[in-house]
């Protein structure tokens, strides 16, 4: 085989071994891994190739030196794993191969050779001294003569170019082979490293945990020595501690000793020092002061403190002391004076009913505790005493009552001597001018007396007596209260002038009350028999008295008399209500304050009330005939006043118009009885009996306009049941206009005129009752009544002329003209006064009638005109087709809450029906304001 170099390679047997070697490494070129070098054999974790011997007990180094001693040249000795050079020969075969030559040429995968050809398969290939291949020696041979001169030529330059392919891809599979030994070396140096590494790793750990254990006897054995250290500091501290605790014991009761020297000598200022540096002396070496001779040093340093004015600190050496004993009696004395002192009083008599509760007091403790107890009372008193005048004075007066209350109690306690007394007698007369400016003279009256009980010669008590009677109304003993201040001469002047004044407030109220008694007096007297002028204004000549007694009433606000003849004027003014508040309710003083109330309830329509009333005055009453005979025979005889041999007779006197009373409460038991049968005849359907008593009703109430209007609305509600539509109207218009306040009076007017078609009169109507104070259900039901109302006055709707004549619609023109003439004649103004009513009922119909009368001629001229009449029901019945429509429309928006004020007559008169017993159940609950 020809090589490139032109050395001729000897393909004998020492070749083909080589070669045989070679081939049992199978090297594979396009994994770039050696194989067959022993299928038991594995490379280690983290390397790309495994190697090995052809033997599984062949290692790649001892391979590696083997092919080397049969002809393989390598120039890198030092990285064979083997270096022993004297055993490696290099036949003459193989010395053109020096690998040197080829570390620069790099195999690229030529095209002639497959991926999958070994080393060995490559070695195989041998060529002979010619540059031919062996195999096909003889056939190139065959070949060579049949070619001509430049076949030739071009033949041996491709042989050649061959063989320089064939030696350089020979060397580039050998650096494989070689490089591939190494890595396989390195591999299991790095194997051995690990090892060795993790061994190394192994005794590091042991060595760490030993080291560890060590430093924990180490640790161990100085903690006992600290241990140690620490006890035999202790020992000593203790020792020196005990040592210095017994020293500081004796010096204590030497510090002790001469405080309480001190003490006894007056020296108090040393005397607390002594204490103090005992204290400190005890308290520095550690010693807790609980034993008792600890606690007396500091109560001993507490009186010393008392002594020099500390007060305060004395007190929390007292507590310091009551922490570890309770029931110390020298600290709770002490303290309970400290407390004193500071103005705790609570706190004091705590201490002070402990020492009592103390299983160590004596007798002698008993006793001073008492004392003490007696000087917090006093104390109590005194500090109270202070706190209510500081109040008064602040205007606070009933701050003033509590802590003028506190006092008196506390005093009541206290042992009384004569300081005491006098302390008490200012209390009380203090506490009376508190309970006057509250406005409550009758217990100002009673801290009086108490206050004279205990010194009958305090002037300034006796003139507030005076003041107290004054207010309560009382003024004959005011008088001579006032008179004993004045005459008396130890009295002060300011006493004696403040007497003067409550003679003169006793005069000016005594004059003030006769004078305005007997003008409302006159003015009722004047009222009842109508023996006046036409310009008798009884309402002005009412309302000037009132001015007179708001005037005087500021003086003694509270004076009974006073405050029932302000609401007999308040009454006579026409201010019921205000009237009734004064008097209702309250106990009756005298039985002119009887008589007010039975006329108030009379006038606002309470008749169950006023017979109620009149009932305590009954037996009085009876007396009435025999008064005004002995009046009668006092005028005869020409007397300015009746005898005063009967009491009766002289309160009768007194009393404003008492005949006028027997007979307003014998009409209200009339009124009763009336009400009564009118009811049960309504509810028979005998409407025209029970319109005739509730006209003798009407009669009888005369002058109480809420009455009047009560049974002119019941009236209405039994007209309006028999369809007299214009009676009807006339009486709910009276009623009106006498008692404008009247729900159920505004009520009827309205319905009166829906029923009637006069839907602007009814829309005014509601919204006048709207303005009025409603229920909540009668203010839902007015407010829906007028929205109904509203939306027909729409309709432009004409008065149903019909339901006002009281006619049918098929009456004749002369049944038109009877009717006109009877309704002409009942309603002529002139026809007013008509069945005695008052002469408000008689005015107020007579208005009324002036519209009716020009309503039923306007009524009479429509329907007795044919053109007119037939014109006047068109239009009514264009109204009544639209409120039929409007009525649809609504149905369904309409609550059952509110009743129909269109519906049939059956449902209208039911619902009247109701208003009626609602009227009456408020009458006999209280009248007017019942309903």
């Amino acid at each position: 085989m020809a090589g490139v170099s032109g050395k001729v390679y000897d393909a004998g047997g020492e070749d083909v071994a080589i070669r045989t070697k070679v081939n049992d490494l199978n090297v594979s070129s396009k994994r770039g891994v050696v194989e067959g070098i022993g299928p038991e054999s594995k490379r280690p974790t983290g390397t790309s190739h495994q190697t090995g011997p052809s033997t599984p007990d062949e290692s790649a180094p001892a391979l590696l030196t083997k092919v080397m001693s049969q002809g393989i040249t390598v120039d890198d000795e030092d990285q064979l794993h083997n270096s022993d050079k004297e055993n490696m020969t290099v036949p003459a075969k193989l010395a053109g191969v020096n690998l040197q030559d080829i570390e620069s040429s790099e195999h690229d995968g030529d095209d002639d050779f497959d991926d999958g050809d070994s080393v060995g398969n490559m070695l195989d290939r041998s060529y002979d001294l010619d540059g031919d291949f062996g195999s096909h020696a003889g056939t190139n041979m065959d070949d060579s003569h049949n070619l001509d001169a430049d076949d030739e030529e071009e033949a041996e330059q491709r042989r050649k170019m061959d063989a320089d392919l064939e030696m350089n891809l020979r060397r580039a599979e050998l650096r494989h082979v070689e490089l591939e030994l190494k890595l396989v070396s390195a591999e299991e140096e790095v194997r051995k490293a690990k090892e060795a590494l993790e061994k190394a790793e192994a005794e590091q750990q042991e060595m760490q945990l030993q080291a560890h254990e060590a430093w924990e006897e180490v640790g161990e054995a100085e903690r006992l020595i600290q241990v140690e250290q620490t006890r035999r500091e202790e020992e000593d501290a203790a020792k020196a501690l005990a040592e210095r605790q017994a020293r500081a014991i004796i010096e204590a009761d030497e510090l002790r000793q001469q405080g309480n020297e001190a003490y006894r000598q007056g020296n108090s200022h040393h005397a607390e020092a002594y204490y103090k540096r005992a204290i400190d002396e005890l308290e520095s070496c550690g010693i807790v002061l609980e034993e008792p001779s600890h606690l007396t040093l500091r109560t001993n340093r507490a009186a010393a403190l008392m002594a020099l004015g500390h007060t305060r600190d004395a007190l929390s050496e007292c507590e310091l002391v009551l922490e570890i004993n309770p029931y110390n009696i020298r600290a709770l004395s002490r303290a309970a004076n400290c407390c004193i002192k500071l103005g705790d009083l609570d706190a004091a008599k705590k201490h002070v009913d402990e020492i009592g509760l103390s299983p160590d007091a004596t007798e002698e403790d008993i006793h001073a505790a008492s004392e003490q107890n007696q000087k917090i009372l006093v104390a109590s008193v005194e500090r109270d005493r202070l706190v209510g005048n500081e109040s008064y004075r602040r205007g606070d007066y009933s701050g003033a009552l509590h802590w003028y209350d506190a006092a008196i109690n506390a005093a009541a306690d206290a042992i009384e001597t004569d300081a005491l007394k006098s302390v008490k007698v200012g209390l009380h007369t203090n506490r009376a001018a508190a309970h006057l400016m509250e406005g409550n003279p009758l217990p100002a009256a009673e801290d009086c007396c108490a206050a004279l009980r205990l010194d009958s010669t305090h002037t300034k008590a006796q003139v507030r007596l005076a003041r107290c009677l004054l207010q309560l109304g009382d003024f004959s003993e005011a008088r001579q209260e006032a008179s004993d201040v004045i005459a008396r001469n130890s009295a002060e002047l300011q006493s004696k002038n403040e007497a003067q004044n409550v003679l003169k407030d006793v005069d000016l109220l005594e004059g003030t009350m006769k004078s305005v008694g007997d003008e409302l007096q006159k003015i009722q007297m004047t009222l009842r028999t109508g023996d006046h002028v036409d310009d008798f204004d009884a309402s002005s000549l009412a309302k000037s008295m009132l001015d007179e007694l708001e005037t005087i009433m500021v003086i003694a606000p509270q004076v009974p008399d006073l405050i029932t003849l302000k609401a007999e004027a308040l009454r006579l003014a026409g201010k019921l209500e205000e009237a009734l508040s004064l008097v209702s309710g309250k106990k009756a003083i005298n039985s002119r304050r009887r008589f007010i109330e039975v006329r108030l309830q009379f006038d606002l329509g309470n008749v169950s009330a006023c017979v109620e009333a009149g009932e305590h005055v009954r037996e009085l009453l009876q007396m009435v005939p025999e008064f005004k005979l002995t009046l009668k025979a006092a005028m005869e005889n020409k007397e300015d006043s009746v005898a005063e041999d009967d009491e009766n007779i002289k309160e009768l006197a007194s009393l404003p118009d008492p005949e006028g009373l027997l007979i307003l409460l014998q009409n209200a038991s009339k009124i009763n009885t009336c009400k009564d049968n009118g009811r049960e005849a309504f509810v028979q359907n005998k409407h025209s009996e029970a319109a005739k008593l509730y006209g003798e009703a009407l009669v009888l109430s005369a002058g109480a306009p809420m009455l009047e209007g009560l049974f002119l609305s019941n009236i209405c509600a039994c007209e309006q049941a028999m369809s007299k539509y214009a009676d009807a109207l006339s009486s709910a218009g009276t009623a009106v206009a006498i008692a404008p306040t009247f729900v159920k009076a505004h009520s009827r007017l309205a319905t009166l005129y829906t029923e009637l078609g006069m839907l602007t009169e009814a829309e005014a109507a509601y919204k006048r009752m709207l303005e009025m104070p409603l229920e909540s259900h009668e203010e839902m039901q007015a407010s829906a009544n007028l929205a109904s109302v509203s939306a027909r006055a729409k309709n432009s709707r004409p008065v149903n002329w019909y339901k006002l004549l009281g006619i049918k619609s098929s009456a004749s023109a002369a049944d038109i003209k009877k009717a006109y003439r009877q309704l002409a004649l009942v309603h002529h103004p002139d026809k007013a006064g008509r069945g005695g009513v008052s002469a408000a009922v008689a005015k107020a119909r007579a208005d009324m009638s002036s519209i009716l009368f020009k309503l039923v001629g306007e009524a009479q001229r429509i329907l007795t005109n044919p053109a007119e009449r037939s014109k006047w029901e068109s239009a009514q019945a264009r109204a009544d087709h639209q409120d039929s429509y409007l009525s649809r429309a609504h149905t369904t928006a309409r609550s059952d809450l509110y009743a129909d004020p269109f519906g049939d007559r059956y449902e209208r008169y039911a619902s009247q029906y109701a208003d009626f017993y609602d009227e009456y159940e408020g009458f006999d609950d209280g009248g007017y304001y019942g309903v």
